[in-house]
Formats: C-alpha cells, sequence, structure tokens
C-alpha cells in the first residue's frame, strides 16, 4: 500500500470521525451552497540537481544544474453545494507561481593545458514553476452560531506542474587566455499531470444577508500533495507539488 493511498485513508477517517460529533451536536447548516474566493502562500520548497559528463577536448567534463524553488502566493476560487444535512460537495481550483535563480557548476577541460579543468560556476537567471491544481472537497460544515462556522473537507486533487529546467548545455571561450568558460544552457519547459490529495478547513464569518444570499469573510488551512518528476539534463529528478497552504478571501453564501 503506498503512501497516497494511506494518507487518503486517515484523511477519510478523520472526516468521518468529525463528522459522526458534528451530527450528534445537532448544528444544521441552513445554506444551499457556496462560493469562495482567497488569496493566500504556500509553504515548502522543492530542490533539483542533476550531473552530466562528457568529452571536452578529448578530456572528461562534468556539469551539474541545481535549483531550488521555494513558496509563492496562491490564488484560490471554490464552489460547493449542500448534499444532506451538512454534507457538501465541491470543487476549487489554485494556481501559485515562483520564479528563482538556477546555478551551474562542474569542471571543464582546457583547450591548452591537459589534466588542469577550469571551474565553472556561473547563474541561471529566471526559472519559473507554475503549479496549478483542481481540488474535489468533501465537506462537512459545523455552524457554531447564525454567522459563524467551520467546513472541514477532503478529497483528491488533480495537479499541473509547469517548469524550467536546464535540459543541456554547451560551452564557449571568454578571452583568448583560455582561463574562462562560459556555459550557455538550453532550457526547456516541461509539463506533468499528476494526482494527489487534499484535506483542510475553511472558516467563513457572515457580515451582511437578506432572504437570499449571504456575504462574508473568511479564511482557509489546506494541506494538499502530490509527487512527481522533472526531466533535466539526463535524468528525470523527483519533486514534490502542493504543500501547506493558508489564506483569507471573500464569501458567499446562497
Amino acid at each position: 500500500m503506498n503512501r497516497l493511498v494511506v494518507t487518503l485513508l486517515i484523511v477519510c477517517g478523520v472526516f468521518a470521525v468529525t463528522a459522526r460529533q458534528a451530527s450528534a451536536q445537532g448544528g444544521t447548516w441552513a445554506d444551499r451552497g457556496y462560493i469562495n474566493v482567497g488569496w493566500g502562500v504556500e509553504s515548502g520548497s522543492s530542490a533539483m540537481t542533476d550531473t552530466k559528463t562528457g568529452n571536452i577536448y578529448e578530456e572528461s567534463a562534468t556539469v551539474t544544474s541545481s535549483s531550488t524553488f521555494s513558496s509563492g502566493s496562491l490564488f484560490d476560487v471554490g464552489v460547493g453545494i449542500r448534499v444532506i444535512k451538512n454534507l457538501t460537495v465541491g470543487v476549487s481550483y489554485h494556481q501559485e507561481q515562483n520564479d528563482t535563480d538556477g546555478t551551474l557548476t562542474g569542471a571543464i577541460p582546457s583547450p591548452v593545458f591537459f589534466n588542469r579543468p577550469r571551474q565553472l560556476n556561473d547563474t541561471v537567471p529566471g526559472l519559473e514553476r507554475k503549479e496549478s491544481a483542481t481540488h474535489l472537497q468533501i465537506g462537512w460544515v459545523l455552524p457554531f452560531n447564525e454567522k459563524f462556522d467551520v467546513m472541514v473537507y477532503g478529497g483528491p486533487s488533480f495537479f499541473r506542474l509547469t517548469q524550467d529546467a536546464v535540459s543541456n548545455v554547451t560551452f564557449g571561450e571568454q578571452g583568448g587566455s583560455f582561463t574562462t568558460v562560459v556555459a550557455q544552457p538550453t532550457i526547456t519547459g516541461r509539463s506533468k499531470s499528476v494526482t494527489g490529495f487534499n484535506a483542510g478547513a475553511d472558516a467563513t464569518y457572515i457580515l451582511w444577508s437578506n432572504d437570499s444570499i449571504r456575504l462574508g469573510v473568511g479564511g482557509f488551512l489546506r494541506f494538499t500533495q502530490a509527487s512527481t518528476d522533472v526531466e533535466m539534463l539526463t535524468t528525470s529528478q523527483p519533486t514534490d507539488v502542493g504543500g501547506m497552504q493558508f489564506g483569507f478571501g471573500g464569501r458567499i453564501r446562497f
């Protein structure tokens, strides 16, 4: 049984216990559905490294490409309906993007001196990584009073990752002394789709209402994750998408 299945079983178990306890308390959610719009941040980072070897000037050359993508801001929107009692079915979408500078290191042979490689230490600026995901969310609303409630939820997540990667590196010479080597990286956009999971809570406080609609503000805390890999210089390197997310925004109840 893989890690994803185990995690989903744990999430479902926690959800079932919470729903049963809430049902025993007798609080009933009166709205028919919800629309949430929010902004937030995602914590975590992903470090990726790959090494390529080859022959230059009839000697062995080595180059290593490294990049670390850290957390970034995200946009989130969700919609759902009440199925029965406090049980809801919904779907949400988040998008997050961040940029980073990669590095190239290595040892490159000299065209003049045998067994005296030049050290490479260069920067690859502006590598982009964009993550988006659609989350199916089965939730249970816990109403504390007529203005404030919390929804706990969980379900599968469907990620789309687009990331820049250094796919090849060629080299040139700077000046006539052959002491400095110039790296010329090829940047390729990689795209992967992968399925993961999500679990979280969303709190809502109503500020204004009439007979058909209620408007408020709220915040969310969600953990979502999936694992995939991205092809780099010679091999595909593992990376995680998602992470711990939190944010705030507007809430519409109808």
